[in-house]
C-alpha cells in the first residue's frame, strides 16, 4: 500500500499518523476516545499508541477527569513527525497522480472527498445506493 510504503522510513504506520492528526485537530484524548474516533479497536490502539510513544510523538499522562484512565498528548516531536508525514504523503500522492492531467487530479480528489464525507457522516444518498447493486 502506498501510504505504509511511504511513511515507513519515519517509523510511522498509517494507523499512528492518523493518531497524530487526530490529536493535532482534536487535542488531548483518551486512548479509548482516539480508538473509537479512529475506528480501531483498543488492543490494536494500545499497540498504536506505544509506537507513538517510542517515536517520542506522545505522552500519556492521567487524565484529569477521570483518574482510571490515560489522556494523550501530541508532543512538539509529534507535531513535527505529523508535518513530515504530511509531506511525504503528499509527495507520494503526487507522484501516484502524475499519469492524469491536473483536472483529472483536482475531480478524483473532489469526489474522493465526497465519499469520505458522506461515510463520515453516515449519510449515503439513495441515488447512490441504488447504483451500487
Amino acid at each position: 500500500m502506498l501510504s505504509v510504503a511511504a511513511l515507513e522510513p519515519l517509523g510511522l504506520s498509517p494507523k499512528g499518523f492518523g493518531a497524530l492528526t487526530v490529536l493535532a485537530d482534536a487535542g488531548p484524548l483518551s486512548q479509548g476516545s482516539l480508538a473509537v474516533r479512529q475506528g480501531i479497536d483498543r488492543t490494536t490502539m494500545v499497540a498504536v499508541v506505544d509506537q507513538l510513544e517510542r517515536l517520542g510523538a506522545v505522552r500519556r499522562r492521567r487524565d484529569e477527569r477521570d483518574r482510571r484512565a490515560y489522556a494523550l498528548e501530541l508532543t512538539p516531536a509529534g507535531r513535527r513527525l505529523l508535518d513530515r508525514g504530511r509531506d511525504v504523503l503528499a509527495g507520494a500522492e503526487e507522484r501516484f497522480l502524475t499519469p492524469l492531467p491536473l483536472e483529472e487530479r483536482q475531480r478524483l480528489k473532489d469526489a474522493l472527498r465526497v465519499l469520505v464525507e458522506a461515510q463520515a457522516s453516515g449519510v449515503v444518498s439513495s441515488s447512490s445506493s441504488a447504483r451500487m447493486r
